[in-house]
């Protein structure tokens, strides 16, 4: 780590930008490998299968690229992206519907609703502004070159895509694997002699279908987004609607679990809209739009989290993040800002690797990076095992997951009371900010806050909340819950700290 010359990022997605901007504060020279011609202009690539489909910057997410894109949300909104100060927000579920009410939350972050191919061409042109970063495009890599002994990853081998077989090779100093769930990392290690622990794997059987309409100038501005949850016990799908750039709106139905994927027949499509959003105004206004194109779907079989920490001879020289490190089910918007967050973290520890240096340092990238995005895998978990068929395997037990389902199953129930009879919408706003990534899940399965969402007349939630509680007395509520629920170690953020006392302080008024 004393020589921190040349550094080459495998793969140009969003993760590979991040992780090139926060590289060049330390890298003389960065270089971006990727598979694909990259477009002049915002429109979705080969390389990115589901780019197709709705992809969202969750706060936390935001927070980051603000810091390394300043100003990059209002370059989105000067092309066409909609804002989210103001914007009609309607969410809806087993227990009940709010509009607005979760406005307040979703506006504060000011994070633009734009589609996947805008976002990601919006920070390239900022990368590219960069002097000591390269692209080399239309390459694939076809393997990492590594030192005598193995214990050091010195370049990457590359082929040019379409052309001759010839294989060349390219020297750096720290190679980064941002290629997504196409990385072949694995294989590398494997082809070298260098076996990977065996990973946690949720087998989610998850599918997703997306559908692109005009919106006529007399409706543009009646909706702005539309939740409609999934309720996996009964086996009801989720369902979006949600306004993109440039007078755009997209419907997405999604389910998990192997079972009935939402169609791609644009006459079933229509049906299965109407069916979710039967109670909803939604149905009709879908009916108004003017369709792009057919529906289009998305399957993925499953989840991937990698453990490398666990290895204890991690090759110098080599990192790797976003899905080829830990790949997350895409209905839970938590990819890009997983992404982000681990771009954040390497670039934490590179400034510490500055001043104290110490061994194995990129086995210590890859345990912090561990620690910062479990709160994220453990939380897309608890969401998707409540759906029939879907199964987590692995060297490990994921700890919690039946108490905190029926946990949040009855604070959703008690928000959405709060919220719509006594017009208090600060238990909604705590789930928000959990699933943004912002709040620290130890904030929310709290023994105070057990005390207070337990009282609900012995409704169902609450007698199967109880049971897996297992105790009575509220003076143990808190030693219970950090008996079942995991002990997250996350370096503590002194920015995400004062915008939460800000966020509190505007909540109380």
């Amino acid at each position: 780590m004393t020589d921190m010359k040349k550094a080459v990022v495998i793969g140009a997605g969003i993760a590979g930008l991040i992780t090139a901007k926060m590289l060049s504060d330390y890298y003389e020279e960065v270089c971006i490998i990727e598979r694909d011609e990259l477009p002049a202009e915002p429109s979705n690539r080969q390389g990115v299968p589901q780019s197709f489909h709705p992809h969202r910057v969750l706060p936390r997410g935001g927070l980051i690229l603000e810091q390394y894109f300043p100003g990059y949300n209002d370059e989105l909104i000067a092309l066409g992206a909609i804002p989210s100060q103001n914007e009609k927000f309607v969410i809806a579920n087993r227990y009940g519907t709010l509009v607005n009410k979760a406005n307040a939350a979703a506006s504060s972050f000011n994070i633009a609703s734009c589609s996947r191919a805008l976002l990601e061409w919006v920070l390239r042109q900022r990368v590219q502004n960069i002097d000591h970063v390269s692209f080399l495009t239309s390459t694939e890599v076809t393997g990492i070159i590594v030192s005598e002994d193995r214990h050091s990853v010195t370049g990457v081998y590359t082929k040019k895509r379409g052309r001759d077989h010839r294989i060349e090779m390219l020297a750096s100093d720290m190679v980064v694997d941002a290629a997504g769930r196409s990385s072949k990392l694995i294989r590398w290690l494997d082809e070298i002699g260098i076996p990977v622990p065996e990973p946690e794997v949720l087998r989610v059987s998850l599918g997703y279908s997306t559908r692109y309409y005009n919106i006529p100038s007399s409706i543009q501005n009646e909706w702005g987004t539309v939740i409609k949850e999934s309720d996996p016990e009964q086996g009801i799908r989720a369902g979006m609607f949600s306004r993109i750039e440039n007078d755009i709106a997209g419907v997405l139905l999604f389910n998990a679990g192997g079972n009935e994927y939402p169609s791609t027949d644009p006459d079933e499509f229509q049906k299965q809209i109407k069916q979710l959003f039967a109670s909803h105004e939604i149905a009709a206004l879908v009916d108004q739009l003017e369709p792009l194109q057919g529906p289009r779907g998305y399957r993925i079989s499953e989840s991937v989290r990698q453990h490398f920490e666990l290895m204890e001879h991690w090759p110098s020289g080599l990192l790797v993040l976003g899905d080829a490190f830990c790949s997350f089910d895409p209905i839970h918007g938590q990819g890009m800002t997983v992404a982000a967050i681990e771009a954040e973290t390497i670039g934490k520890c590179l400034e510490a690797q500055r001043v104290y240096p110490e061994p194995q340092f990129e086995r210590q990238v890859l345990l912090r990076m561990q620690q910062e995005i479990e709160p994220a895998w453990w939380l897309s978990s608890v969401a998707d095992l409540r759906w029939q068929g879907v199964e987590h395997v692995g060297p490990s037990r994921l700890k919690g997951v039946t108490f905190a389902q029926k946990y949040i199953n009855l604070f959703v129930k008690q928000a959405m009371k709060k919220s719509s009879q006594e017009n208090n919408n600060r238990l909604f706003f705590m789930h928000f900010l959990m699933n943004a990534l912002i709040l620290p899940p130890s904030e929310f399965f709290k023994g105070d806050i057990l005390n207070l969402i337990l009282n609900d007349n012995g409704s169902k939630e609450e007698l199967e909340l109880r049971a897996e509680l297992g105790i009575e007395d509220p003076e143990l509520f808190q030693q219970r819950i950090d008996e079942i629920i995991p002990s997250f170690q996350l370096e503590p953020d002194g920015r995400i700290q004062k915008m939460m006392d800000s966020l509190r302080l505007a909540m109380s008024k």
